[in-house]
């Protein structure tokens, strides 16, 4: 039986960037938060967030290839929620809403 003498090969950290990007693709495989309710992500190519941001001022990140809203609920503002890379902002009437969004049972939806 040969003994290993040198250092044991340790598994390589994984990039802040790349393990938000896996987490955030788990999520979105297990389904929309609530059925409905969540636009989905624009479908932008892009490489950074900068392009993200020439492309569309609502889109201001590139995750996994894609030009996203959000990347959690806490970058959309309280009582709000980033589902599927949007933000689904909540609301009392549609003043809280975009103004190319309606309020409709506590939700900002799309015209």
């Amino acid at each position: 039986m040969t003994k290993r003498t040198g250092p044991a090969s340790l598994p390589r950290p994984i990039a802040p960037l790349a393990a938000l990007a896996a987490l955030a693709a788990l999520a979105a495989s297990a389904g929309p938060a609530a059925a409905g309710c969540a636009p989905q992500p624009q479908n932008t190519p892009c490489s950074s967030d900068a392009e993200c941001r020439r492309l569309d001022e609502d889109l201001k990140y590139c995750l996994s290839s894609t030009c996203v809203e959000c990347l959690s609920s806490a970058i959309c503002g309280a009582g709000n929620e980033c589902a599927d890379g949007r933000c689904v902002l909540r609301c009392q009437d549609a003043r809280d809403c975009r103004s190319d969004q309606l309020c409709r049972d506590g939700t900002c939806e799309d015209r």
